[in-house]
């Protein structure tokens, strides 16, 4: 993710933006997430569950 092919097809090396790692973060976390729902280590939470969660973490 940190190599981008220019027009001029060079290849350049950029520091990764922070908007790419925070979803990649926010991926990688979910994802273990929803492992941990399959083997039934976690209770999988239901949509209004989660929506007070958001609206706390807002506050």
């Amino acid at each position: 993710m940190n190599t981008v092919t220019r027009y001029k097809r060079q290849i350049t090396k950029e520091k990764p933006n922070e908007r790419y790692c925070s979803v990649y973060e926010s991926l990688e976390e979910s994802l273990k997430e929803v492992k941990l729902i399959r083997e039934g280590k976690i209770k999988p939470k239901t949509w209004d569950e989660l929506y007070k969660e958001l609206k706390e973490e807002k506050e």
